[in-house]
């Protein structure tokens, strides 16, 4: 690692992928908004069923001849009582669209796990290529010793040494690269946890890991919070459609009046109470219902739509998955022999210097590269890994920790 990177990461607090997935989860700066969009829905709950306040109304008659004091005046009061169908699909309505952001505060947490994971396998990865590339540096520097030896003894040529040097050279580049490319993962990862951190790279796995059931992840896809967000926005335009139907019910008003007359002679005040029936007229809520049923049959529609999307990305991964798989076992099978035969031909090079260093080279080139492919596909497969999980969505056992609207969660 360079100065500058050395000094960047030692100045961070280090941390594993599950402790970062713990402060990210807490920290990240769009679950924050997510959260408080969360609060929202929760404190109004309280402004689902409007409560008709009763109102007053005070009225004075022949204003024209209050200066002689000969008016009638007027007090009443009116009260519509609540509808309890619009109070009780009000209610569905409002609950639904909680769970709604709910819901989306969890699909928006398992998509920064999913992230998480995603950047935490390009530092792994990186930092697995970067010690490729150092211990590559490290073996051309001594077969450039070797050959600086045999060429002062008489026995190599120049070409040989400057081979040599290009190839270490090279190596070193491949080592700083690596370096850069890790330092743009730790970026990643600071920002998805809120604050700068030194990710410890994970140790990949020496043998390819047993692939989860398609039908196992297909299960937990009906429970991912995505599909659920969806469930509860379609139970909200439907519960907003009943909400607007009971609006267009006749529904009763009682009014309590007094009135008087306060001159010549003032009369007794007279009261009495009156119970109407207030019917709306049919056709003006009409279009707000044609909306609010639209509304629902476009929100079963990206569900269904969704929940079959999804279902074929599981398909395309999972098949990916199981293509990876292969090829690592492939090269396990097929280049495991090699790579063992090559390296102890390396280090009887290195050591006795009686091979051909030349055609050494050129089989170590070719070996390095092979590394690096098996490397790449084995971080392929690890990251295929993580898009299936986060496609089939968090095991019925890690749900709860999504849906908390508590930051220590």
């Amino acid at each position: 690692m360079n100065a500058l990177v050395l000094v960047l990461c030692t100045a961070m607090p280090q941390l594993t992928l599950e402790q970062a997935i713990e402060l990210g989860l807490k920290n990240n700066t769009e679950l924050k908004v997510m959260r408080a969009e969360v609060e929202v829905s929760q404190a109004s709950l309280g402004l689902a069923h409007p409560w008709a306040m009763p109102e007053a109304r005070f009225q004075f008659n022949n204003l024209d001849e209050v200066p002689t004091g000969t008016f009638n005046w007027y007090v009443g009061l009116s009260w519509r009582p609540p509808n309890p169908w619009e109070w009780s699909h009000g209610t569905d309505a409002a609950q639904a669209r909680l769970l709604d952001t709910r819901f989306d505060l969890a699909a928006r947490s398992w998509r920064v796990v999913k992230e998480l994971r995603l950047a935490w396998l390009d530092v792994s990865g990186a930092a697995a290529h970067e010690q490729l590339a150092k211990e590559t540096v490290e073996v051309r520097r001594q077969l450039l010793s070797v050959l600086q030896r045999r060429l002062a003894q008489g026995g190599g040529t120049q070409v040989e040494l400057n081979l040599a040097q290009l190839g270490e050279t090279d190596a070193r580049q491949d080592q700083f690269r690596w370096q850069s490319a890790g330092l743009k993962g730790v970026q990643e990862v600071a920002y998805l946890v809120g604050e700068p951190v030194t990710p410890i790279p994970t140790t990949l796995s020496s043998m390819p890991p047993e692939l989860p059931k398609l039908e196992d992840l297909q299960q937990r896809l009906e429970g991912h919070p995505v599909l659920e967000a969806l469930r509860a926005r379609v139970s909200m335009a439907q519960a907003t459609e009943q909400t607007l139907a009971a609006r267009r019910l006749p529904w009763p008003e009682v009014q309590a009046r007094l009135r008087t007359r306060s001159a010549p002679v003032p009369s007794d005040v007279n009261h009495d109470v009156q119970f109407g029936l207030i019917v709306p007229l049919g056709i003006t809520p009409a279009p707000q219902l044609d909306v609010a049923r639209a509304q629902a049959k476009r929100n079963q529609a990206q569900l269904d739509a969704e929940r079959a999307q999804m279902k074929f990305e599981l398909q395309i991964l999972h098949a990916r998955a199981a293509s990876l798989r292969e090829r690592w076992l492939a090269f396990e099978q097929d280049f495991a022999k090699t790579l063992a035969s090559h390296r102890e031909l390396q280090a009887r090079v290195l050591k006795e210097g009686t091979l051909d260093p030349t055609l050494l080279m050129t089989a170590d080139r070719q070996a390095i590269d092979l590394q690096h492919k098996r490397l790449e596909v084995q971080l392929d497969l690890a990251r295929t890994l993580v898009e299936l999980e986060a496609v089939a969505g968090p095991p019925a056992e890690k749900q709860e920790p999504f849906l908390s609207t508590d930051p220590a969660h």
